[in-house]
């Protein structure tokens, strides 16, 4: 059994997309409309309890495996459970079957908000319904499916599903897996799949340790955008290429991985070259932006030199001496000086930086 939920805002377009299909019909729901319209107005006579909720729609769709039956009453029993399980018990509710493929499923369309007003708490919801998913297995003898965090391809991702929906395009992520499992189909080599990707414009980037003698790691590039293989599921990482049939032999694929790490090496030199060299924005008091940027030591007074520059008009003032000739006097070069400064400083007299910055820009 699978459980896909989305969480979004209107409820008319989904309740069209339930209701509309010609193979849908209603199996439950606490609520007396029938038609898209009516229920639409029950929905938002109780949204109107938390005006200010954005996301008050939860649509959720069960899918029992390929070839397996299920009768009416017992999709009706299944969503119980999963109403019950998700604290949903209170909710505006209405669970529509659809039986326009080859695997059955129902539709769930409920409200975040009960008819008292509360909201029920999404917290960990993806995570609880993957449990009620393995109990409602062992409850109707239905085929077990492995967690998620067992399975070698991450799940989408919420934003992704409603990335998708409202674009109609997958996400980066969504592709990179797409493109992987083509470049891992059949493939025995590592050198053959980083010649796949590279076909399509994805950049492998590996990681190896022993001198070369083992794959430890991998990340993608599609598009200026990098992943981490573990990002995109165990199957994507060094370990889980190699347990689908990509295998690593140093003597082999070392010509694949010097060029990957030499192209690598090349995009981290161009970026230091755009940004400047590493350390350089703060050797030289900027940002990183542009030479001279504002920032840490760009000449203007920081708190810990403005209260230096205090203690020292406080003790000039008792002396009888400007604080101009005070900072001067500590290693700063002033003309008409005599001895004190840059230039005429004794060999055991270093030049005082934090000084001749305050003098510069008092």
């Amino acid at each position: 059994m699978i459980a896909k939920a989305i969480k979004g805002r209107g409820f008319r377009g989904a309740l069209a997309y339930d209701l509309g299909k010609e193979q849908g019909r209603i199996l439950a729901s606490n609520m007396a409309g029938r038609t898209p319209r009516e229920l639409a107005a029950e929905f938002g006579a109780v949204r109107r309890l938390r005006p200010n909720l954005g996301k008050a729609v939860l649509h959720v769709s069960l899918s029992a495996a390929v070839g397996e039956k299920l009768t009416d009453a017992q999709w009706q029993q299944i969503a119980q459970h999963y109403l019950r399980g998700m604290g949903l018990t209170n909710n505006p509710f209405i669970v529509t079957r659809h039986t326009d493929t080859e695997h059955e499923h129902i539709h769930l369309l409920v409200s975040r908000i009960t008819l008292s007003g509360k909201v029920v708490s999404d917290g960990r919801d993806y995570a609880r319904q993957e449990v009620l998913m393995r109990e409602i297995e062992r409850a109707f003898g239905l085929q077990s499916v492995a967690p998620s965090r067992a399975s070698p391809r991450k799940a989408a991702r919420k934003g992704e599903i409603e990335g998708a929906l409202r674009t109609g395009q997958p996400s980066s992520r969504q592709r990179l897996q797409q493109l992987c499992d083509a470049a891992a189909a059949g493939c025995d080599s590592f050198t053959t799949y980083v010649e796949r990707l590279e076909a399509v414009g994805v950049e492998v980037v590996p990681v190896v340790q022993r001198g070369g003698a083992k794959l430890s790691g991998l990340s993608y590039r599609l598009e200026g955008v990098l992943m981490k293989g573990s990002d995109l599921g165990r199957g994507y990482a060094a370990a889980g290429i190699q347990q689908r049939g990509v295998s690593y032999e140093q003597d082999r694929d070392v010509a694949a991985v010097r060029r990957c790490s030499e192209r690598e090496a090349a995009r981290a030199f161009g970026a230091a070259d755009r940004g400047g060299a590493p350390g350089e924005a703060s050797a030289r008091g900027g940002s990183g932006d542009e030479p001279g940027a504002a920032g840490a030591g760009d000449g203007r007074l920081e708190r810990r030199d403005a209260a230096d520059l205090d203690a020292d008009r406080a003790q000039d003032t008792r002396t009888g001496r400007s604080v101009h000739e005070s900072v001067a006097g500590r290693g700063a070069r002033v003309p008409g000086g005599h001895g004190r400064g840059a230039q005429g400083r004794g060999p055991d007299e270093a030049i005082d930086v934090r000084a001749e910055r305050k003098l510069t820009h008092f």
